[in-house]
């Protein structure tokens, strides 16, 4: 009988974390400016960081990007969407297991 590995979650997560250009980090923050439920979201966290109020511990405003739960809170656009779950799909580890 053939002995099978196993891959635990934390080796898949490994495998599936990706690393984004400056390019495609530029591309959400013009697509942002155009999303103006991002847009007030950014503002209210910088206005509460320069007022030296807390910020909600779930938030991060860093370098014109915003994320929410240490997750890109990416912007309301189609376009944009389609092309982070194609990156996702397109993933060698988003195949079935076993094939």
């Amino acid at each position: 009988m053939k002995e099978r590995e196993m891959l635990s979650s934390t080796h898949v997560n490994a495998g599936l974390t990706r690393t984004m250009n400056d390019a495609f980090l530029e591309k959400i923050k013009m697509t942002g400016k155009e999303d103006e439920k991002w847009q007030s979201r950014g503002r209210e966290l910088v206005v509460l960081r320069e007022g030296g109020k807390k910020i909600p511990n779930e938030w991060i405003e860093k370098d014109g990007l915003l994320y929410y739960k240490n997750c890109l809170y990416n912007p309301d656009n189609e376009a944009l969407q389609t092309k982070i779950a194609q990156g996702c799909h397109d993933s060698l580890l988003a195949g079935q297991f076993g094939e």
